[in-house]
């Protein structure tokens, strides 16, 4: 028999899957060195680090996850938008663009994860005929957005004329200073930096992560609006374990020098409890809610009764109820995008100039948000909340702090109880602004003090109910940013409610 020959039958022998038949030892290919053996030359151990350099070198090779996606700049972004605006067929042509590289790290342990993600929209907005169309799309070249004007014109040839929209947005009124809302310092951050940030902070059994954004914002449109600005923002959180009773902590800033990271950690380490866990309570008691809990509710009455499509639908409590007091009169909510201490932001996506509106006024509902098309649909004065599409929803919110200090808070509240944050919030009845959530790092106050740890408890209640009977309002804020991460931000202190109902162990 030939040699081919029997190598071919050893193979078909040894089957699909490379494996011997039992009994018989495949011999070792050439070149590769068999089990227990070493290769002549080869290094022992694990391959060594920066193998293939020249001696003497000196240099590292940047690892991929560091480099960080660049932005276009926002003198090229103008340039760009002002061809489309004047290639145009349409009667009048908005165009937002919106561009942001977003970082996300956290640490655990010894473990550090890093993301950076780049976006783009483009939003296109036209008014050809008394007829609106929109259309978005994540290109950035002429062809891209010149077909995205035609798609959105195709569009508006469907509907029928908007009455009270005669035109689009029109000049450039004066607007706060965009000065402070850009931080070099983020727009550097990669994976390294925060890396080493995170690092400096984090203890053991304790997580931190760090959030950012940099981006562009530009509002062109053909009746002269230009508005561009870029913008940075980051967002820190610290929790001390996952048992009940943890201490977690955050906040937000446009700036990193302002964000204070030590000092949220040490929030977070004050507010962590150990030893033996206390029952939860069998009746209504008082209850003080920790920043961070009172911004989760805030977003969520944001959202379900303030934007401009729950007002629409008729899903909002202020249809029946604005300008009638239905919350305590200590409550005054406000969105204020002038405000510094918050993350300010000078215009909304139809490039109308930010300020300060009452939302809730001495425990009063006063407005929903309204760009200029919902406020000429529904009858009633825009309020500059434009966020793009369909809907319009205040961006830069604060619960108007008081002047109690977390020593009357607790007073306020003896025999009562703390939450630390509130996970899975989710609102069930927006009429009534019903809802479910879980409390966590729960608390007994004793002897005007945080006390011993409960299990995390399950709250169903009515935050038109809840926000009713306000004992006090807190003195010191926390912020954390909006969704996309540079928009806005929602600030608030911690509040002590009265008769808190719905607290069980689920």
């Amino acid at each position: 028999m030939s040699a081919a020959r029997r190598r071919s039958r050893g193979r078909r022998r040894r089957g699909r899957g490379g494996q011997s038949p039992p009994g018989e030892q495949r011999p070792p290919e050439k070149g590769r060195a068999q089990a227990g053996e070493q290769r002549k030359g080869a290094p022992s151990g694990r391959r060594r680090a920066g193998k293939g350099r020249k001696k003497g070198d000196g240099r590292r090779r940047k690892p991929a996850a560091d480099i960080k996606p660049e932005l276009l700049p926002i003198d090229e972004i103008g340039d760009r938008l002002e061809a489309v605006l004047a290639s145009s067929p349409a009667d009048e042509t908005e165009l937002v663009w919106l561009e942001v590289v977003r970082g996300v790290a956290t640490r655990t342990g010894s473990r550090t994860d890093v993301r950076l993600v780049p976006e783009r929209t483009v939003l296109v907005r036209v008014l050809d005929l008394g007829r609106v169309g929109s259309y978005r799309t994540g290109g950035a070249e002429h062809g891209d957005l010149t077909n995205a004007v035609r798609l959105a014109m195709a569009q508006s040839r469907v509907r029928e004329p908007l009455s009270g929209l005669p035109h689009l947005p029109a000049g450039n009124d004066p607007i706060e200073s965009a000065n402070g809302l850009h931080d070099a310092r983020i727009a550097a951050l990669g994976s390294q930096a925060a890396r080493d940030l995170l690092e400096q902070l984090q203890a053991k059994r304790e997580t931190v992560s760090l959030e950012w954004a940099e981006s562009r914002v530009v509002v062109y449109n053909s009746r002269g609006v230009r508005r561009q600005v870029s913008a940075t923002g980051v967002g820190f959180e610290a929790r001390c374990g996952q048992h009940p009773g943890s201490g977690r902590a955050a906040n937000a800033s446009r700036r990193l020098e302002s964000l204070h990271p030590d000092g949220v950690l040490e929030r977070a380490r004050a507010r962590n409890a150990h030893g033996d866990m206390a029952g939860p309570p069998s009746e209504s008691v008082p209850v003080v809610l920790a920043p961070e809990a009172v911004i989760s509710l805030i977003e969520m009455l944001n959202q379900e009764s303030f934007s401009a499509k729950a007002y629409y639908d008729g899903t909002s409590f202020l249809r029946e109820h604005l300008g009638v007091q239905v919350f305590d009169r200590s409550l005054t909510l406000v969105d204020d995008a002038t405000d510094p201490s918050g993350i300010p932001f000078p215009f909304d996506l139809e490039g109308t100039a930010k300020r300060r509106v009452p939302l809730i006024l001495d425990g009063a509902p006063k407005t929903p948000a309204l760009d200029q098309r919902q406020a000429a649909v529904l009858g009633l004065p825009p309020t500059a909340h434009a966020i793009g599409g369909n809907d319009a929803r205040a961006q830069n919110v604060f619960l108007v702090p008081g002047e109690a200090g977390e020593a009357e808070l607790l007073r306020a509240a003896e025999g009562g109880l703390w939450i630390g944050w509130l996970d899975h919030l989710e609102c069930r009845e927006p009429n009534r602004v019903h809802f479910g959530a879980r409390a966590r790092g729960v608390r007994r106050i004793e002897g005007g003090e945080l006390g011993p740890p409960l299990p995390d408890l399950f709250w169903e209640d009515s935050l038109l109910r809840a926000f009713s009977g306000i004992l006090e309002i807190g003195s010191e804020t926390a912020t954390r940013l909006t969704r996309d991460g540079y928009l806005g931000g929602f600030t608030a202190p911690a509040v002590a409610l009265a008769g808190i109902e719905g607290l069980r162990v689920r």
